[in-house]
């Protein structure tokens, strides 16, 4: 049941801009893209098999509107995406490196979580899917968690939390989602250490041989 769980929320994380829209809170958005969910599965069963690449390509242009992948990318690389490492770079060479290494893994890390996860969505069957609103005191200044509750053969429902924080532009944008406690982000950060370790530093090395960490690590990871 559990891949079920994960590939529903999945599908809130790949097309939460079907119901994007800058006048809309980071409820609104979350629970309107849960209506949305099955008709756009639905429509894609009828193209895929013949032509997959437009299915991905759908999926990319919608996460391309909600998803902060910079944001989400450089939590990932941690130390070598942040701030203070970057002003404490004394040189304008290593600052230019600096960003081209981010704007570099960025794309990379988009890649793979969209090539990834395209092919996972179909998958999912259609379980009830509540969104639940926000506390009338929420504070709407930082990142705001929406939770889903999706309901399977269990009577208790698997939670899922989507993080999600309004841009200067007034749209709410997608930076991390946790699902029964398993953080995706922290994945993808422990991932990256890994790979910082398993090439000796070499930042490089790290971002030319990233691949997103498949469903099966995931469920592998839950099941501990």
């Amino acid at each position: 049941m559990f891949k079920q769980i994960l590939l529903a929320a999945l599908m809130t994380f790949g097309l939460l801009a079907q119901a994007s829209a800058t006048e809309k809170g980071p409820y609104e958005v979350v629970a309107d893209t849960t209506q949305e969910l099955v008709k756009v599965i639905e429509e894609a069963r009828s193209y895929v098999d013949k032509d997959p690449e437009r299915f991905t390509n759908e999926v990319r242009r919608i996460m391309d509107d909600v998803v902060d992948f910079q944001s989400f990318a450089r939590g990932i690389m941690g130390k070598y995406g942040s701030r203070g490492y970057y002003q404490s770079l004394k040189t304008d060479a290593e600052r230019a490196l600096f960003r081209e290494r981010v704007i570099r893994f960025t794309n990379n890390f988009k890649d793979g979580l969209i090539n990834t996860y395209a092919k996972g969505l179909l998958g999912f069957n259609g379980n009830r899917i509540e969104v639940l609103p926000l506390a009338d005191d929420v504070d709407l200044s930082g990142s705001v968690g929406v939770r889903q509750d999706i309901y399977g053969e269990r009577a208790k429902p698997y939670q899922v939390l989507y993080t999600v924080r309004q841009g200067s532009d007034g749209s709410w944008k997608l930076r991390n989602v946790v699902i029964e406690g398993l953080n995706l982000g922290r994945i993808y950060q422990n991932q990256f250490d890994a790979a910082v370790k398993q090439y000796n530093g070499d930042i490089d090395k790290v971002i030319a041989n990233w691949t997103v960490a498949p469903r099966e690590v995931m469920e592998e990871q839950a099941a501990k």
